[in-house]
């Protein structure tokens, strides 16, 4: 009770607290968590984890070398994980004859450049992977991938123009330092700085919760074979490490339940919903850039995963009726028109994506930018397509030309400005509106593009 009388005593509605009695409330939230651990501890059944019982909370190099082992995988296919993360990540590489090398911890040997880039992934003189993991929240360095970015050119790996960069983090919040940006931006790596979100034709702002997690599950251990069977376990156990670490598997789920009702009790989220947002996202950084001691950091990073999916919960009603009519115009029905999908958004911004891995090297469409400011002010949103590792036949470019769409070069997407008709903003839209909108626009232009031919 006394947890709860100090959060109320500071001010219960999120959008009115300071920053300063943040520290409060994460107290509260803390030791209401610490109890109910307990409680939940001597409910549970027996689950080993040779992962969970050797390491604890894995260092963030562990999780790298993991990762780039799977990516290792090779067979008569050739790397086929490695290709299929390139598709993830929307890379348009194509892997000659030659090996590609792989490299931890990779320190320059040529230069004074200082500073080890946690995953390298290269074939020289034709394309390199930087993966800077930040999984555990590590803070950024002055320079960090601006200076792992000069590393492989001084070491003759690669040129810029052929450099990629995978900013790894837990949930997709933390970006590169300002300097790296400005930098991945002059060598056209990215082309979008702003809003707390960088993106670009060769930068992947990849998360464990939205990426890796998934596309471990769902397009890796399925694909492993059968005579690989220390691999195949390995996988499965790694999977189920992640369940627990980013709180999916039941036991956190219980718990997700319970802390629900405690921020239902004890904080206030009302209002306008981007102000909301804006709110529980500083009290989200503050939480995850906050270093508890050693015995505590996995409580720590289950308290930060739960109020991400509380957050995710209240804002929700934002993207709900764009996800749903995206799904039953395009994936729903006896004659799904794709069949293999992927709709992703996240609570800091908003995107759809959908990708068919039966289409080769990936088809994908979207909308840009959907930011919680922008879907509430703007007018225009932006639809996008993106036919990754193939070039367009003339009559299909005549086709999306006719239909309004531009080329862009960097990120070789095609674009086209849709108004939102009748509003100013796709928020200002009742419900059925939206749906309309929606269906008006994937019928006119989705559908239609849609390469059919390459099922």
């Amino acid at each position: 009770m006394q947890e709860k009388e100090m959060v109320r005593n500071i001010n219960t509605n999120i959008m009115e607290l300071r920053k300063e009695n943040y520290k409060a409330l994460w107290d509260g939230f803390y030791n209401f968590y610490q109890l109910q651990l307990k409680t939940l501890d001597d409910k549970a059944g027996f689950n080993f984890n040779i992962l969970r019982e050797q390491c604890g909370n894995i260092v963030e190099n562990s999780h790298t070398n993991i990762l780039m082992r799977v990516l290792q995988y090779k067979n008569r296919y050739g790397y086929v994980f490695l290709e299929d993360f390139f598709s993830l990540a929307g890379f348009d590489i194509h892997i000659a004859d030659d090996e590609v090398m792989f490299s931890t911890e990779y320190q320059s040997k040529t230069s004074v450049i200082q500073g080890r880039i946690d995953g390298l992934i290269w074939q020289k003189n034709h394309f390199a992977i930087i993966i800077e993991n930040k999984i555990n929240h590590a803070g950024n360095q002055q320079r960090q991938i601006a200076r792992y970015v000069e590393t492989v050119v001084s070491d003759g790996i690669a040129s810029k123009d052929n450099i990629y960069v995978v900013f790894l983090t837990r949930d997709g919040i933390e970006v590169p330092d300002n300097d790296s940006q400005q930098y991945l931006k002059n060598c056209g790596v990215c082309e979008i700085i702003g809003d707390e979100e960088v993106s670009g034709s060769r930068y992947f702002a990849c998360s464990y919760s939205e990426h890796i997690y998934n596309w471990l599950k769902d397009a890796v251990q399925p694909m492993i074979t059968q005579k690989d069977v220390v691999m195949n376990a390995g996988v499965i156990q790694y999977i189920d490490f992640l369940d627990g670490m980013l709180g999916y598997e039941a036991e956190s789920s219980a718990m997700q339940q319970i802390c629900e009702k405690w921020f239902a009790d004890n904080v206030k989220i009302a209002g306008d919903v981007t102000q909301q947002n804006a709110s529980l996202y500083d009290f989200y950084k503050i939480l995850s850039v906050f270093n508890p001691n050693d015995e505590d950091a996995k409580r720590k990073n289950d308290c930060i995963n739960i109020l991400k999916n509380v957050i995710d919960q209240e804002n929700e009603q934002l993207m709900s009726q764009m996800l749903i009519v995206t799904k039953e115009c395009l994936a729903s029905g006896k004659n799904p028109v794709i069949r293999e999908y992927h709709l992703n958004h996240h609570f800091t911004y908003y995107y759809i994506t959908i990708r068919d891995k039966k289409w080769p090297r990936g088809f994908e469409f979207g909308w840009y930018p959907l930011g919680m400011k922008r879907l509430k002010e703007e007018k225009d949103l932006t639809l996008y397509f993106k036919f990754k590792g193939q070039r367009l036949d003339n009559i299909q470019e005549r086709e999306i030309g006719e239909l309004g769409f531009y080329y862009n070069e960097k990120s070789r997407t095609y674009r086209k400005t849709i108004t939102i008709p009748d509003s100013s903003s796709f928020l200002d839209l009742n419900r059925e509106k939206q749906r309309l909108f929606l269906e008006t626009v994937y019928n006119k232009y989705v559908v239609t593009l849609l390469p059919r031919n390459r099922l």
